[in-house]
């Protein structure tokens, strides 16, 4: 194999392993996209079972102000829903919060439209709502295309500054604007646009009088239009991210210039033609002019590039005489990690792909706060003075504890415990650092119950090196 077929086939390699990350996020999204869905619909469903004659309700009906006893109802069950939500610190929701709880009078309408609209902020802004489950999504993407991307280059021959992608970098990374707004702009955009079509369908049903199931109609198509949205921002950011990758691989790799290398088929646009096999300089790297993604949905990468006439005779580097692959790409990742202070854990054995819906995990705050970080607990005393002595952690900080477990969560080591008669049972296995500025092993159970999808915390604690090693090697079982 010679150079360029290497790094074309290693380009077709990433693109479609990104590509798998994509469609794997997209498939819970249209999940949550269709639960709001059914909530909506049934929020409909109650207003016409409440106010409907003969299966339909004018706009007359609609804007009748809410009776004495119905404003009691909404105060002691919207609203209070309301504020419990508002307390999630999402701006969004407290501007809504704030535009209903004052007023005096308010009409049916109204009323249904600020239910849609507060499981609409749910659905986008909430925990693990689309604005933060797409953040997880992009920064997974180039993570993975970023480290196989040197990985590629290692194995090349060509050495490399290898970048390790904390937390923080990845913030840095994710704030990059290339298309005039941020990503997080662009969903609440697409929130805003969906929730007034919900409104003109609504308005539109209550004058010409349509029935439930008619109204339904309508709505069912104004929310599949939002997940055609969605998905269409997904995989375009996904390419950015996946670009950008590969952008900043070439530079930590001391490349110079990159090539553009479209997917040629019948779906191939004319710009992607009219790119591919373009070379361009990585100092000048822009995207959507000289770098994908050129358009929507855009399937264009790129290879680095190199120029044989730059080498005299006898001092081609490695990349153009031939390729090193003795070494896995775990085993490369491993030794990378080592300079990280995050445990490192092969990417089959994350929490992130061993728990089922983990990124929607509940944790009981109460298993920290009244068991393993209260020290006159009979049997959970122990566990809490290890706490506090070894990483100092207590009952004052125990919220740092909680987003420190939930941080690590994703990328820690992960198996499958069985199940009891509550459920299906794993545990999950990282290194936390405390306040102390010491490490240690930590241990956290979850249980999925028979009749639930998220994962419920059921303990966490301290476990010492040598046991966390042998479990995570398979050499230890409960």
């Amino acid at each position: 194999m010679n150079s360029r077929q290497y790094w074309e086939q290693r380009a077709t390699q990433r693109e479609q392993e990104a590509k798998l990350i994509v469609d794997r996020y997209l498939a819970q999204m249209q999940q949550r996209l269709k639960e709001a869905q059914q909530d909506i619909l049934r929020q409909i469903e109650a207003f016409y079972a409440r106010y409907a004659r003969d299966n339909r309700i004018s706009m007359h009906e609609a804007k009748q102000v809410l009776t004495s006893q119905e404003i009691k109802e909404f105060q002691q069950v919207d609203l209070a829903r309301f504020r419990a939500m508002a307390l999630e610190g999402n701006p969004q929701y407290e501007n809504l919060l704030n535009a209903i709880s004052y007023r005096v009078r308010i009409s049916r309408l109204e009323l249904l439209l600020a239910q849609i609209e507060m499981t609409m902020l749910h659905l986008y802004g909430g925990k693990n709502g689309l604005q933060e489950y797409t953040y997880t999504g992009l920064v997974d993407v180039y993570q993975n295309s970023y480290y196989h991307f040197m990985y590629d280059f290692a194995m090349a021959g060509i050495p490399a500054d290898v970048q390790i992608l904390d937390d923080s970098t990845m913030r840095e990374v994710m704030l990059y604007n290339w298309s005039g707004k941020e990503f997080s702009e662009r969903i609440w955009g697409h929130e805003q646009e969906t929730m007034q079509n919900i409104r003109k369908s609504l308005e539109q049903s209550f004058i010409i009088g349509r029935s439930i199931d008619k109204t339904a109609k309508e709505i069912v198509k104004v929310t599949d239009v939002a997940y055609s949205r969605a998905e269409a921002l997904v995989r375009t950011e996904a390419s950015f991210f996946h670009n950008l990758a590969a952008q900043n691989s070439y530079r930590d790799a001391g490349m110079e210039k990159y090539e553009i290398l479209a997917t040629l088929d019948m779906r191939t646009s004319d710009i992607c033609r009219y790119q591919d096999g373009k070379v361009y300089n990585v100092k000048d790297y822009k995207p959507g002019t000289n770098a994908p993604p050129f358009h929507v949905r855009c399937r264009t990468t790129t290879i680095p590039y190199f120029d044989e006439s730059e080498y005299t005779k006898g001092e081609k580097r490695q990349s153009m005489n031939g390729l090193v692959d003795s070494v896995s790409y775990e085993e490369w990742l491993s030794s990378i990690h080592q300079k990280s202070d995050r445990l490192y854990v092969p990417e089959s054995q994350r929490a992130s792909k061993v728990i089922p819906n983990i990124e929607r995990a509940i944790f009981i705050d109460q298993k920290l706060t009244n068991y393993a970080l209260d020290k006159n607990h009979k049997s959970g005393g122990p566990k809490a003075v290890l706490f506090d002595e070894l990483l100092g952690y207590n009952l004052s900080n125990w919220q740092d504890l909680k987003n420190n477990i939930l941080k690590e969560l994703p990328h820690s080591f992960a198996r499958y415990n069985g199940s009891n008669n509550h459920g299906d049972l794993y545990e999950s296995i990282m290194k936390i650092k405390g306040p102390t500025g010491r490490e240690a092993y930590v241990l956290v159970s979850w249980i999925i119950g028979k009749r639930e999808k998220e994962p419920r915390l059921t303990s966490a604690y301290i476990i010492d090196e040598k046991k966390a090693k042998k479990k995570m090697e398979g050499e230890e079982s409960d």
